[in-house]
């Protein structure tokens, strides 16, 4: 239930973050945040991950839902009991579900959080992507953890 949970509430942050951005700000536009570090800018996305393999929005979107269903399995089998896994499966499902979203409503993924330096840009991404990649994180966390355990 707590991975079920987690998810809807990602996904209630990152529609909400997004439909933000998309109300207030015009396309392109940016809004510095901390000067020389971060900004808001409203941009789009018809690809993955730093814009690679752009338009694939039936790809993406049969990803997504492939990943939201082989979660949901996993969440029915007793190995999936430990709150790091919940938590990290919660965060992957909710951030897949976000930007699935998008895609099959627009065809397209909102864009919003943009950090630099200097002339460094790392590209632009959203909470869905951040779900996504902390989930991501706290998955490997827990595998690690449980291959020490059981080498102990």
């Amino acid at each position: 239930m707590l991975s079920i949970v987690l998810a809807i509430v990602a996904v209630a942050l990152d529609q909400l973050t997004k439909w933000l951005v998309a109300t207030r700000m015009a396309l392109f536009s940016e809004i510095e945040v901390i000067p020389g570090f971060f900004s808001l800018q409203y941009v789009y996305n018809t690809g993955a991950a730093f814009g690679m393999l752009k338009n694939g929005r039936w790809f993406f979107v049969a990803v997504a839902a492939a990943a939201v269903v082989g979660i949901l399995i996993y969440l029915r089998q007793p190995e999936s009991r430990n709150p790091l896994a919940r938590v990290a499966l919660g965060l992957v499902m909710g951030g897949a579900v976000g930007n699935m979203i998008d895609r099959i409503v627009t065809g397209k993924v909102i864009d919003f959080l943009l950090f630099y330096w200097r002339d460094y840009y790392f590209p632009n991404f959203n909470v869905a992507d951040i779900c996504v990649t902390v989930g991501v994180g706290l998955l490997f966390l827990h595998l690690f953890m449980a291959e020490r355990k059981s080498e102990a």
